[in-house]
């Protein structure tokens, strides 16, 4: 059955799929402006994303909505880089052991091979298990762990593995034995062809899809009754509904229901995500490597990616933007300037470029951003969105089902959704 007056809330990609898919549907944004993770924003003549994103899509329906929208960059495949102790080498690493020490390739394909032997046929239980199983213990325990403490903050025995899904590639004993011979071209998956806005970010990309949409701004909701069906903002007005849709993080959404039971706010009290920092800065001087972005796995460097939005985007400009990227736990609160100036100082001695080059710079804070697919997060979601359903709430999206999962995949899960409650029809 279709309901005749839905509330939206959250103005993100899954908020858009869903009001996009059902006509007359009103959407409620916190901000002053859409877009939720995949918003952009300009400084110092650069574009700067919510972190990196690209559009790597092979969706026939993703592509078609957004590639019409804006001019696009089109790239045949990514350039994509790692860092470890003054060494550089061709991310994934396991495809590439070539290009470490004699000593590490040896150590990493000799210890991938027994895993082959050792654990063929056994079911790993946590993210450890699958990359010890896929890997071995060497890349294991000399990359794997460092990179997972640094951007996770959480032992990788405590990981699931639902989040894998086209992020780490599993073994191919081919491909890893060649790539430790010599230099391989990188052929799968997660680098095939991607897109990028020449102009606006990746936030380019959608921004032309929010037109006609019923999209209220500035309207941030504090509290869900759902026996009366009215939800109350921040600026003390209400609206009514028939069906309430919700993509804003899920723990919220259970605090701001009155009458959620402890059970219920007991699991989404053990929900988690990272806080997430972006230094974003400017720098006079071009061409500062070859990669698109790269990966940090220096403990002593906060930084965990960095990319280059200009290499991203096509533009020519003379200069470079950089964007430096830094997770931590969702209660941590480290000093913005200081985490500013050294991720800067950490990049100039990496990229080897004069600090006196640095145009402008600036650190922009999101409270929560990607979830954290620990071992308890599966059940604990489908409790509390098992109970916010009985309630006549649905949700959706990134935050709203919270789920690690692209950009596409938040937009489809709103389409999604707008279908199975009838499509406004």
């Amino acid at each position: 059955m279709s309901a005749r007056n839905v509330v939206v809330l959250g103005g993100g990609l899954a908020g858009l799929g869903f009001a996009r898919h059902f006509p007359g549907s009103r959407m409620f944004e916190a901000e002053a402006e859409p877009g939720g993770y995949a918003r952009s924003r300009e400084f110092a003549g650069a574009w700067f994303d919510q972190g990196a994103h690209i559009c790597h899509s092979q969706g026939a329906a993703w592509l078609e909505a957004v590639c019409a929208g804006t001019p696009l960059h089109e790239m045949a495949k990514s350039v994509v880089l790692n860092h470890k102790a003054g060494r550089w080498f061709a991310y994934p690493v396991q495809n590439h052991l070539a290009e470490l020490a004699p000593a590490e390739r040896d150590a990493a394909l000799k210890d991938f091979l027994a895993a082959q032997e050792k654990y063929r046929g056994r079911t790993p239980g946590n993210y450890e298990e699958w990359c010890r199983f896929q890997y071995g213990d060497f890349l294991l325990e000399n990359f794997y762990r460092l990179y997972t403490a640094k951007y996770w903050h959480v032992p990788m025995a405590e990981l699931a593995t639902d989040w894998l899904g086209g992020r780490l590639l599993p073994s191919q004993v081919e491909n890893i034995i060649a790539g430790a011979q010599g230099h391989q071209e990188e052929k799968q998956a997660v680098f095939r062809k991607f897109r990028y806005p020449r102009c606006g970010g990746f936030f380019g990309l959608v921004a032309h899809l929010y037109g006609g949409v019923d999209l209220r701004l500035n309207k941030r909701a504090v509290q869900v009754d759902a026996g009366r069906r009215r939800v109350s903002f921040a600026d003390g007005t209400e609206e009514g509904y028939d069906a309430l849709v919700s993509t804003i993080p899920l723990p919220q959404l259970a605090a701001m229901v009155p009458d959620a039971p402890a059970d219920v706010r007991e699991a989404a009290a053990r929900l988690r995500a990272l806080r997430h920092y972006c230094v974003n800065f400017v720098v006079d001087r071009e061409n500062l490597g070859p990669a698109n972005w790269f990966y940090v796995y220096d403990p002593e460097i906060e930084v965990s990616r960095v990319s280059f939005p200009f290499s991203l985007s096509g533009e020519e400009s003379g200069r470079t933007a950089v964007q430096a990227e830094i997770f931590v736990p969702g209660d941590a609160r480290p000093g913005g300037e200081s985490l500013r100036n050294k991720a800067v100082a950490d990049l100039v001695r990496l990229l080897d470029f004069p600090e006196s080059a640095v145009v402008a710079a600036e650190i922009r804070t999101f409270p929560v951003s990607y979830v954290i697919s620990d071992l308890d997060r599966a059940a604990a979601v489908r409790h509390v969105r098992g109970w916010l359903r009985g309630r006549g709430i649905e949700t959706a999206g990134l935050f709203g089902n919270w789920e690690y999962i692209w950009s596409d995949r938040a937009y489809e899960s709103g389409c999604a959704l707008a279908e199975a409650m009838g499509g406004g029809a």
